[in-house]
């Protein structure tokens, strides 16, 4: 139960005392009743669909930000789009260790670490949510392991790009909010029959087959489509073939069809 509520019920049930005392009990009769049709007042707004809570500025709204969601900084198109509400945090540990990464002889490792940096800079300068570095840590734990002890201990969500932190967080009763699943989420629906322009690249691996790619990185495979490398043509949709990767989309030159 909440701490806050409680004291507020206890603080109620003393005034109310008092008024019993001191002054005349059709006062507090009539105060008591008030107190009541406030609460029963307050619940029959919510049944009927009302977010009202007077404790929820006592509740917190923070998120997490993993090494895996600042590295691959999608989040800060999120953020700038204002998907997100609350604090946006990132733990000091994982800062050391994206310092650590910069410095890595590794060109991989380096770019990696540099772009995590000039993310979580740049989620520092975003005028959209409050953003906080935290210096909480705990010592001879795994970072992943750390960064679910931390969102237990803080009671937030976390932010990341790694299926394995959606386990464990599942696990851990922790919410998990992955930006992929945010990403398949909004990708376009495509129906049989639907009609598109898209921008032939290069052959398929069927003969006379072209291949495009939508904004998203979708694959889209054009029958007949090999004449038309460079070129963009309208094509229609013939089936959506969904296999672990994504999605691969087949179509067919429109005017093959006239």
């Amino acid at each position: 139960m909440n701490l806050l509520f409680i004291f507020t019920s206890a603080l109620l049930i003393i005034c109310e005392v008092y008024i019993y005392v001191h002054y005349t009990a059709i006062a507090g009769i009539i105060s008591t009743s008030a107190i009541i049709l406030l609460f029963l007042s307050l619940q029959i707004l919510k049944k009927l669909g009302y977010d009202i809570d007077i404790f929820k500025a006592n509740k917190k709204d923070i998120k997490i930000i993993d090494e895996t969601a600042i590295i691959d900084g999608r989040i800060l198109d999120i953020v700038n789009s204002r998907f997100l509400s609350g604090l946006i945090m990132v733990p000091k540990f994982i800062v050391e260790k994206l310092q650590k990464m910069s410095n890595s002889s590794d060109p991989i490792e380096k770019a990696k670490g540099r772009r995590g940096l000039d993310v979580i800079a740049r989620l520092g300068e975003n005028d959209k949510l409050p953003f906080k570095i935290t210096s909480i840590d705990y010592e001879n734990q795994e970072i992943s392991k750390k960064i679910i002890m931390l969102a237990k201990e803080l009671k937030a969500s976390i932010i990341t790009t790694d299926f394995m932190v959606n386990k464990n967080g599942a696990i851990e009763n922790v919410s998990v909010l992955n930006v992929n699943d945010l990403a398949l989420s909004l990708k376009p629906i495509i129906l049989p029959g639907e009609e598109m322009g898209i921008f032939i690249m290069k052959e398929g691996k069927e003969k006379n087959q072209g291949v495009g790619y939508l904004d998203d990185g979708t694959m889209v495979v054009i029958e007949e489509g090999h004449n038309y490398i460079g070129r963009k043509m309208d094509v229609i949709v013939q089936s959506i073939l969904q296999t672990s990767s994504g999605r691969i989309i087949f179509t067919k030159i429109k005017f093959n069809d006239r």
